[in-house]
């Protein structure tokens, strides 16, 4: 039942803002801010959809301490407070979770989107996160999530006419406009030595997809629908996608 209205919802306006920003301390503590938000339009017709299909009954919380609650039981950390978020035309929530050893933390892509209807979880692979504690230095291996290149976007192929090709397009574009992940981590410390490719001082983007620049670049959208695998993906506009299958950070205090 969520499922449809998220489908139908984000399908009519997306405007999904989804970031999750790790703070990491040198001994694996740290802890998880993260937002998620949708237009006014999107969230009267979820909200909507899930009070008719409840029979009567109130319509479940959207966002809230409850969802923000069983999210932190799905990624095994702690909950530690909360606070409802409006921005321009965007409504939402923002949690902060706090964890003791982040090898006990699991992150999945679509967490936010959990977070905005419950029932809807996935199957998709989470970031698996391992950490080693020295006297000088700490070590993180981050697992990435083996994601297919074009992301199960339902793109125009190869042998697509010029017809079909404008149409898949201008499909994609009104389903998707808005839509922003963003995945990061930040560690308290000095980055040593990484091999994560989009690095800024102490933060290191895990996965950036911005939609609205994605969209801008009829070129880039086929380039995502074309690609073999994710290392072909890298330069294209709004996306940020680490091609290894593993991230080493180390860092120092």
């Amino acid at each position: 039942r969520c499922s449809l209205a998220l489908v139908i919802a984000l399908g009519s306006t997306a405007c999904l803002r989804s970031t999750t920003s790790i703070e990491l301390n040198t001994d694996g503590s740290g802890t998880i801010l993260q937002e998620t938000a949708v237009s006014a339009q999107a969230m009267g017709m979820l909200q909507g959809l899930a009070g008719a299909n409840a029979a009567g009954e109130k319509p479940p919380q959207l966002f809230g301490e409850e969802q923000a609650r069983k999210t932190a039981a799905t990624m095994g950390v702690k909950f530690v407070s909360g606070e409802p978020i409006k921005t321009g035309d965007l409504e939402g929530y923002r949690a902060r979770f706090a964890f003791d050893d982040i090898s006990k933390v699991t992150v999945k892509l679509d967490q936010g989107a959990n977070d905005l209807a419950p029932g809807t979880e996935t199957k998709k692979p989470p970031f698996g996160f391992a950490f080693t504690r020295g006297s000088s230095a700490s070590a993180l291996t981050i697992q990435m999530p083996d994601q297919p290149p074009g992301g199960g976007l339902p793109l125009p192929g190869a042998d697509a006419d010029k017809a079909q090709t404008a149409q898949a397009l201008a499909m994609m574009k009104m389903m998707m406009k808005g839509l922003y992940v963003d995945v990061t981590l930040n560690v308290n410390g000095r980055i040593v030595k990484t091999n994560a490719p989009f690095v800024d001082g102490s933060r290191v983007t895990l996965m950036q997809i911005d939609f609205d620049k994605l969209l801008a670049d009829d070129a880039a959208l086929l380039k995502l629908s074309s690609a073999k695998d994710i290392k072909s993906l890298a330069g294209v506009p709004g996306l940020k996608v680490v091609a290894e299958p593993k991230v080493t950070i180390e860092f120092s205090r």
